[in-house]
Order: structure tokens, then C-alpha cells, then sequence
């Protein structure tokens, strides 16, 4: 089966290579700029007449969007450790968390927000993002596919913790932490606006 996580992150690594924002492509493209938004967060996909065109375009063989490796991306056996993501002010945030980590939401005015993932590449591949209007729905998903137990993984040996830092760009933001395993959630709320969630297997 075609997994959209997969594609999210090749689409993502792809463009980031190139130095072209989301409205860029989308203009090389002929689509809308929340288009290729929609398939970064792992919420959607290219219509099947587009794939030859992404392919085209960023001048690697077809089977490198469905995640195939090229001889130098086996050979060079790199990982993705980060992710980020910029959109506007944001005023209600809700995260689901399936994976141990570190979760920092930051308050403060400005004209945009930004999301910041950092971890194993199981952790970062396994993050989905979703922004509607005002609204961001980030997913923590859990790696072994459980949906009620955490269960160790391999993490390749990434020694550091799991972090999710977003930034609101609003002054005080909604935002909600919802765990689906039975990891344990302990919150706090910082000297400097900063909400900080530890989840970790108790």
C-alpha cells in the first residue's frame, strides 16, 4: 500500500534541496499553494497524472517519489533528524502523542508560527502536521503501530530526546495534549510563557 508519511517526507526533502518555498512549486506545478501543504503534512497526494511532472522536475526517477532509494541516497545512508514548518498565527493547537518526547509550545506575538521537530528518524517520519484556518492538529504516531502500549524501538542510535518545539506567534494560544498510550504526560508552564509537556514511559 502507498504510504502518504513516506511521500510527505520525500515531497518535503525534495524541495527543501531545491531552496523553493510550498508557492514556488505549486507554481511550477499550476496548482495551489495548500496543495503541496496538504501533501507535506501527510494529508493528501498528487493526482497520478502529476507524478511524472514532480519527477520531471526535480530530475530523479519516478520511483524516488514513491520511496524508492537512488544508489547514492543507499550508499551515503542518510537520515532525516528535523522537520519545520512555517504557517500563520495560530490560535488553537492540539497534539496527539504516540512516541516518548519533549513538547514546547512558545507564546508570543508575531506576523507568523513555526513548528520544529527534531529526533530519531522513526520519530520525525512518523510526526503528520495538519493546519486548517487558525487551527494546527500536529500527530505523534507510534512507530511499532500499537495503538495502546509504547513499545522500544529502534532508534538508530539517536541518544538525544524526541522535541517538538512550536512557536503560537499569538500572544496566548489554546493548546491541548492528548496521549493515546500509556506513556506518561507530566506538564508545566515556564517563567517565560513556554508550556512544556515531558512524555515518557513511566
Amino acid at each position: 500500500m502507498y504510504q502518504l508519511n513516506k511521500f510527505c517526507n520525500i515531497i518535503f526533502d525534495l524541495r527543501k534541496k531545491r531552496g523553493w518555498t510550498q508557492t514556488i512549486l505549486a507554481e511550477k506545478l499550476n496548482i495551489a499553494p495548500q496543495s503541496v501543504s496538504k501533501w507535506e503534512c501527510g494529508i493528501g497526494y498528487p493526482d497520478v497524472t502529476l507524478f511524472p511532472v514532480i519527477a520531471e522536475l526535480f530530475d530523479v526517477p519516478i520511483g524516488v517519489l514513491f520511496g524508492e532509494k537512488s544508489k547514492e541516497d543507499e550508499m551515503s545512508k542518510t537520515f532525516v533528524y528535523e522537520r519545520s514548518f512555517v504557517f500563520e498565527s495560530l490560535d488553537e493547537i492540539e497534539i496527539k502523542v504516540g512516541n516518548q518526547c519533549v513538547i514546547e509550545v512558545i507564546n508570543g506575538e508575531s506576523d507568523h508560527s513555526s513548528l520544529y521537530v527534531e529526533g530519531d528518524s522513526k520519530f520525525v517520519e512518523y510526526v503528520s502536521v495538519e493546519k486548517i484556518d487558525g487551527s494546527l492538529r500536529v500527530s505523534v504516531k507510534n512507530p511499532t503501530g500499537s495503538d495502546t502500549r509504547w513499545i522500544p524501538y529502534d532508534r538508530g542510535g539517536y541518544e538525544k530526546d524526541n522535541r517538538i518545539v512550536i512557536h503560537s506567534g499569538t500572544a496566548e494560544s489554546n493548546c491541548r495534549v492528548v496521549n493515546y498510550l500509556d506513556l506518561e504526560l507530566c506538564d508545566c508552564l515556564t517563567a517565560d510563557n513556554t508550556y512544556k509537556w515531558i512524555c515518557r514511559k513511566s
